[in-house]
């Protein structure tokens, strides 16, 4: 069997342990699969974009894991691991989706401000209308849409 395949193999093997982890909220499984000595240090750049694209997809979509997700350290650590290593793109902006998910719980339930922050910071943004991550001015402002352009107001 050639290299490529047994990556394949091994990417696969370690989606099927992301399933099983999500699935049964074991988040130690997740920090061994995402950790420094995990077994996606095996993998090429590449195999741990797409792992860690799918395990984000994965945590997004699985009913009842997140937010619980968040109060664990071992889930915390496996989802910073995974969204330092994503593709330019996830599918359906999993990955933007998570971050706000984050951002609500930090600020709601441990009064994380500063955390909470860090974790919005990473939001993907792109002001072209047909990209996954587009969003239009007013939203990458918060709704508020500021100009003073046509004013002679200092802004300071």
């Amino acid at each position: 069997m050639c290299v490529r395949g047994q990556r394949h193999k091994t990417v696969t093997k370690m989606e099927a342990k992301v399933d099983a982890a999500v699935a049964s909220n074991d988040h130690a499984a997740l920090a061994s699969v995402f950790s420094p000595l995990g077994g996606w240090q095996s993998l090429g750049q590449g195999e741990q974009r797409v792992l860690a694209s799918y395990f984000i997809r994965k945590a997004v979509t699985t009913a009842g894991f997140l937010p619980a997700a968040f109060a664990s350290d071992q889930a915390m650590s496996a989802f910073a691991a995974a969204l330092g290593h994503l593709p330019p793109t996830v599918e359906g902006a999993a990955d933007n989706k998570l971050r706000e998910s984050m951002f609500e719980y930090k600020v709601s339930e441990e009064d994380d401000y500063s955390g909470a922050a860090l974790i919005l910071a990473g939001l993907r943004m792109d002001d072209a209308e047909g990209s996954v991550y587009y969003m239009s001015a007013a939203d990458r402002c918060d709704g508020e849409l500021i100009s003073m352009a046509h004013t002679n107001e200092d802004p300071l």
